[in-house]
Parts: structure tokens; C-alpha cells; sequence
């Protein structure tokens, strides 16, 4: 987990717990849990602290501490006030699972023609089209995904050795066009070969293959140190 700045940002504030909860709309107690890492850092939850603080998302998990009785400034770069809320989210719901090797693997029913909302779109994916958000459904990439997290994910960059994927499996019979997807899978790449690609999920551990065969296509899961540039 990357470091971060909150306490000593906060502290440099001159702000309580309480004090910075209200600010942000949120508990005492959330605050608490996220400066000492109890919670994950998201990027909704960084984006709250740069706007709160008033300074660029990347200061947050910059490990670096500000100087005694500095004060927070605003710095150039990516700004949750200067995100558009254009970031098409497609209707994600939670489909059977696939039987691999007589493990049952959790997919993802996925309709790119359903925008169930848009998501705020991180300055560096300005006028990308390729970038699109999901609700992860299940809980076969905890923790690394918790269910309903938003995940971002682009169709332009391939996929690398160890990056986390949305895998589009190929319709069959009549529906199969070679490019429609009855399903998808949103896992961890782990090897990928002329003849299939193998994945990993996490909960339960599970590394299996998919023939190439019935994949339509792989998107990249964008990190968060791609989205904050």
C-alpha cells in the first residue's frame, strides 16, 4: 500500500479528526481508519482529501512529510475540482460462475450499452474515449477490489504481465458476431500465450486458463498511479 500524508497533512492544518470529517462529509472515525492505513486509499478517497486539503491528488501518497508548520498550498495538477463527471459507468451485475477445473469463478454480466451513471473523469483522461468506469460485482478480487468499488478501466494500452484485466468472453452459438461478449471477467493477468491467458483472482486463490478462443478482447484495469499521472 503506497504511503500517505493525511496525519501530518492534517496536523499541519491545524485541523481535528472532527474538524476535517465535516469538511469531507464524512465520520471522525473513517479519518482515523484511512491515516492508519485500517482502510484502503481509494481514489474517491484521495480525490476528497486533495479537494479538503486543497492540493494535487499526487501529494497524498507522496510519502513525504510537509515541513513543521507548513500549510497546505495548492499545487499544480490533476484536482478533484477540475474533473468532469463524464466518465461513462456501464451497468455491471454479478452472472454464474464458470466452471474451470472444478473451481467456480465468479463473472460479470456487462452492457456497454447500459451507462448506469457517470463517474469523474481524472484530468489525464481527458479526451480519452476508450476510458470507461464498472461497479466490481463479488468478491473474487478482495481485497484488492471491494464489491461496488469503481474501477477504471481503457481499451487503448495493452495489457501487461501482472496488471489487473476486464476479460470479454465471446458470445456462442447465434449470438456470436466475433466481437459481442456474453460475459466478462475482472481479474489479475498472470501469462498470457498464442493458445490462452492465464488469470488470477484472490478470493477465493484461483489461477486458471482461458483459451484465446473465447475471448473477444482484454482491457487494462487503470492503477492508480497511472490515473494521477
Amino acid at each position: 500500500m503506497a504511503e500517505n500524508n493525511l496525519m501530518q497533512l492534517r496536523k499541519s492544518a491545524g485541523w481535528s479528526r472532527p474538524q476535517l470529517a465535516e469538511r469531507m462529509g464524512t465520520s471522525a472515525q473513517q479519518i482515523e481508519k484511512l491515516e492508519k492505513g485500517m482502510r484502503r486509499l481509494t481514489l474517491d478517497w484521495i480525490e476528497r482529501f486533495a479537494a479538503a486539503f486543497e492540493i494535487s491528488p499526487a501529494a497524498i501518497i507522496s510519502g513525504e512529510s510537509p515541513p513543521p508548520n507548513a500549510k497546505p498550498v495548492l499545487l499544480e495538477g490533476p484536482s478533484a475540482e477540475r474533473m468532469h463527471e463524464d466518465l461513462p459507468i456501464y451497468g455491471t451485475a454479478l452472472g454464474a460462475p464458470k466452471m474451470i477445473d472444478g473451481e467456480a469463478v465468479e463473472q460479470t454480466h456487462l452492457n456497454q450499452g447500459d451507462v448506469v451513471g457517470y463517474a469523474k473523469r481524472p484530468v489525464i483522461l481527458n479526451g480519452r474515449a476508450d476510458a470507461y468506469a464498472l461497479y466490481v460485482v463479488g468478491q473474487s478480487m478482495a481485497p484488492k477490489y471491494d464489491e461496488g468499488e469503481i474501477i477504471l478501466a481503457e481499451t487503448k494500452r495493452p495489457a501487461r504481465i501482472g496488471d489487473n484485466v476486464v476479460v470479454y468472453l465471446r458470445a456462442r452459438g447465434d449470438d456470436d458476431d466475433g466481437q459481442r461478449a456474453r460475459a466478462a471477467l475482472v481479474k489479475r493477468l498472470v501469462r498470457k500465450t498464442a493458445a490462452y491467458i492465464e488469470l488470477e483472482q484472490y478470493t477465493p486463490p484461483i489461477t486458471f486458463r482461458i483459451s484465446i478462443d473465447e475471448i473477444t478482447r482484454i482491457d487494462r484495469v487503470m492503477s492508480l498511479s497511472d490515473l494521477l499521472g
